[in-house]
């Protein structure tokens, strides 16, 4: 299969290589989109964390506030 230098390769094993690349490559951005809609959700709850803590701090000054006076 080689003439000279050159390497003849059959179109049949370039579209199997191509459909391979392909396979990987739509698996890989699945994973990928699994991945961001994890981190989404993590960062909706870390975000509801602090806004909770923030509740309690201003809730926390307001009794400290109110018991000074």
């Amino acid at each position: 299969m080689t003439t000279g230098n050159k390497m003849q390769v059959d179109a049949s094993v370039i579209l199997q290589e191509a459909e391979v690349r392909e396979a990987f490559l739509v698996n890989r951005t699945l994973l990928l989109s699994q991945q961001v809609l994890m981190q989404k959700q993590e960062n909706q709850i870390l975000l509801d964390k602090i806004s909770g803590l923030e509740a309690d701090l201003r809730a926390a000054r307001g009794e400290i506030d109110g018991a000074s006076e």
